[in-house]
This record gives C-alpha cells, structure tokens and sequence, in this order.
C-alpha cells in the first residue's frame, strides 16, 4: 500500500509512511515463540530501509515504530501499555519535521536496534 502512495507523496514533495512493526522483529531477539509474526515484522523493518533509501532526500520521512506491548484485542489485558502510550509514538512519527529521521526504528521517539 505505501508503495502505492510514494509516486504522489513524491508530486508533493513531502509524505510520512510510518510502518507499525515490533521489537519481536528486531534481529537481536530471535528468541523464538511467534515465529510468523517475528518474520512478518522483520520484513517490514526491512521494507521501512528499502523504502527510506528509495525516498531519501524526497520530503518523505519513512520509520518503523514498536509501539510496545498494549492492552489491545492481541494485547490482551496484561499488557503494559495502555492503546494511548502505544499510538503516542505512531503520531510521534507522523507529525516529524521535514528534517526528520528517515530509515530508523523506534520506540516512544527514541531509536531501537534493528
């Protein structure tokens, strides 16, 4: 789908896609358990640096963000985070400057490793 936006953003001069991964993608922590949802994140973070490099110095800002672990219908009602904390760094990294970071991955605005 955000492949499907760029040629636009790119008319425009400016765009934001902000792909909503998990740090069960990050390569450090392969520990396993979920092994279907770990790949489809670590593909996506891939796809976040594919498209980063595509874009760069385009106006579009491209990020992976790990909202953490969020009392959702898959969060179920354990988890650490409530829907608010969890979508505050998603809106973080819509709303970035035109100099803002592009290619990274994140976590409440801060930089996570891959």
């Amino acid at each position: 789908l955000a492949q499907e936006f760029v040629p636009l953003m790119r008319r425009r001069g400016y765009g934001r896609i902000d792909n909503v991964s998990s740090g069960m993608g990050q390569l450090a922590d392969m520990g396993g358990q979920w092994p279907a949802y770990r790949l489809s994140k670590t593909a996506l973070n891939a796809l976040t640096r594919i498209l980063a490099a595509e874009t760069a110095r385009t106006g579009i800002l491209v990020n992976a963000v790990c909202p953490g672990w969020a009392r959702t219908d898959m969060g179920g009602p354990k988890a650490e985070r409530t829907p608010e904390e969890a979508a505050s760094g998603i809106v973080w990294a819509a709303t970035l400057p035109d100099d803002g970071p592009s290619g990274g991955f994140f976590r409440d605005g801060k930089p996570i490793p891959w």
